[in-house]
């Protein structure tokens, strides 16, 4: 059931062109509370910046050697953490210095690929580093910037991206191995389903409305759905690519669009992926992207979704725009706007709500005189 009504978006793509020269120049982006978005840097010596209000890239904060991090988490204070890839070292962006550096040093002990794919901010502000060729959990507290491990990972590029539960486990997505992941912030304890999935299926999750979690398909030709209230996998809605005789990998993740959709953004396909869990039903957008398009994706407001370039010698040097219905956004935020003052007006005459508001007696009712107007 569509909670919001037949509200599904009119959807169109385009794009902003770039001068990036690198190869594989970021791993990922971060909206930021200013409004711009951090690029993080893979092999770039420097961090990215993409501005929204006036499409244009920059870079800041230039360092001596690549960077290397898989991904980036907005910290609770504003600032940006960059997980370590190859790294041994946290890099910190501050967005109000545009500075970047580095702290909590961890062991060197991985091989080839990257130690972390990803990161999971916890509710108390810690961050869950998702295990890539690591064996163990990384665990990094920012209020005292101390780095710790948890044992168990299998290794062996085992998980790719990770997802906040609403119960509050954190769910590793299976890569190159066949078992999901699942860490629980609450018991330090680490385990996997019984569940057997192909290896090399997916590569990042979505959380959806309803609390399960779409796994992004990365060489299956099908979604992945987690339900975490039975702990149960399954899969949906064959995504096609027929006339592609062999293996491809062709989604790197995605974002749940304000419809409640969720948009794949094309790593070697050639057309973003709509997935419709009220349905089922999966469609395309054509983007023109080629191979290793993009790195990752965020929604800075309800209408569009900006997509990261990744490897800039297969011809990606731009950043995707998904535009969205402007017309359908504002009807979703006057929802939202009706919904939050009828919340407000119900707690101002209700002693126990009021109880858990921030608000003094006399303030709520002061303002939910106000919104009746």
């Amino acid at each position: 059931m569509n909670v919001l009504g037949d509200d599904r978006e009119d959807i169109a793509f385009t794009a902003v062109e770039l001068s990036v020269p690198w190869l594989n120049v970021y791993s990922g982006c971060v909206w930021m509370r200013d409004g711009r978005v951090a690029l993080v840097p893979r092999n770039s010596r420097a961090v990215g910046i993409f501005d929204p209000a006036t499409n244009e890239h920059t870079t800041v904060a230039r360092g001596p050697a690549e960077y290397d991090y898989s991904g980036g988490v907005l910290l609770r204070d504003g600032r940006v953490l960059f997980v370590p890839g190859y790294k041994t070292k946290i890099g910190i962006f501050d967005p109000t210095t545009n500075v970047c550096s580095t702290i909590a040093e961890i062991p060197n002990n991985f091989a080839y690929y990257p130690h972390y794919q990803g990161g999971v901010l916890l509710p108390d502000g810690r961050v869950v580093f998702v295990p890539h060729s690591a064996t163990k959990i990384g665990i990094f507290n920012p209020a005292t910037n101390e780095y710790s491990e948890i044992a168990g990972a299998p290794g062996e590029n085992a998980f790719h991206g990770g997802v906040l539960l609403r119960d509050g486990r954190v769910l590793f997505v299976p890569y190159a191995t066949k078992r999901i992941g699942m860490f629980n912030p609450t018991t330090n304890k680490y385990s996997e389903t019984a569940d057997l999935i192909e290896r090399y299926s997916y590569r990042g999750g979505v959380l959806m409305r309803d609390g399960r979690v779409a796994f992004v398909p990365h060489i299956a030709r099908t979604i992945g759905i987690f339900d975490p209230t039975v702990n149960a996998y399954s899969t949906v809605a064959n995504i096609g690519f027929g006339n592609i005789p062999y293996p491809v990998s062709y989604y790197a993740g995605g974002w749940l669009l304000p419809d409640g959709r969720v948009a794949f953004f094309p790593y070697s396909a050639p057309e973003i992926g709509i997935f419709d869990p009220a349905t089922n039903a999966f469609k395309t957008i054509q983007s023109g992207s080629s191979a290793l398009a993009y790195s990752g994706t965020v929604r800075p407001s309800d209408d569009c979704v900006f997509f990261i370039p990744y490897n800039t010698t297969y011809n990606t040097t731009r950043i995707g725009i998904l535009s969205l219905s402007d017309k359908k956004a504002r009807a979703r935020a006057l929802r939202r706007t009706e919904a939050m003052k009828e919340e407000l007006i119900a707690a101002a005459w209700h002693p126990k709500r009021m109880s858990e508001w921030c608000l003094d007696t006399n303030e709520r009712r002061e303002l939910a005189e106000i919104w009746r107007c």
